[in-house]
């Protein structure tokens, strides 16, 4: 009995470590979301994932390890998003009505990512190639701009295509402002995405 609850008070730590490193982790996305890295400081990730400073170190030796983590998984995540909507099965225009989705999804849940990648990849741009290339996404990429028949439109309507969709969320301030009350950001974007996958495809079919 000793030996069966003895196991017992393991497997209820490990899921109680589980569960604090969980909230480090979702504090640590919130925080460096709306500070960036420099702006963070770990003290007030303790406080707002209510652990002491020590217990914090414990499970992420600094600052650094545990913005690679919250970077990567971030990234990787609209990168592996993307790249599902993106299958050989689909038609160009199932593939750019995907894609936006999937951009407009990730963005909706991560209003401060645009920002943040934008400066992240000013200071490391290594860091967001090296992703790029390990999620593959290059070469579904390379699929979907050869598919086109022009190499230089494709790479034009990609870059469109992202523009087009992460802008809002970079001027919200400015946007809010012209919206004045009338309209929510919400609202405006949602309006906003069945005009993009129009636009896109009328560029698609004029280049």
């Amino acid at each position: 009995m000793e030996y069966l609850f003895g196991i017992y008070i393991f497997d209820q730590m490990g899921k109680k470590s589980e569960r604090t490193k969980t909230k480090i982790l979702e504090s640590a996305h919130q925080l460096f979301l709306e500070k960036g890295y420099d702006g963070l400081r770990m003290q007030q990730l303790a406080d707002r994932a209510g652990v002491n400073k020590g217990l914090l170190h414990h499970y992420f030796r600094n600052k650094t390890t545990l913005f690679t983590q919250i970077f990567d998984a971030s990234i990787s995540q609209l990168f592996a998003e993307i790249a599902s909507r993106f299958g050989t099965e689909f038609t160009l225009k199932e593939k750019i009505n995907g894609a936006v989705d999937a951009y407009f999804e990730m963005l909706l849940a991560n209003p401060n990512l645009p920002v943040f990648v934008l400066s992240e990849l000013r200071k490391k741009p290594k860091r967001l190639t090296t992703l790029f290339k390990e999620q593959r996404l290059h070469e579904v990429l390379g699929d979907f701009v050869q598919g086109l028949g022009d190499q230089k439109a494709g790479t034009h309507l990609m870059v469109t295509l992202v523009s087009l969709c992460v802008f809002p969320f970079m001027a919200r301030p400015i946007i809010d402002e012209i919206l004045e009350g009338h309209l929510s950001f919400e609202q405006f974007v949602q309006q906003r995405r069945p005009l993009i996958k129009n636009m896109l495809m009328n560029l698609a079919q004029s280049i």
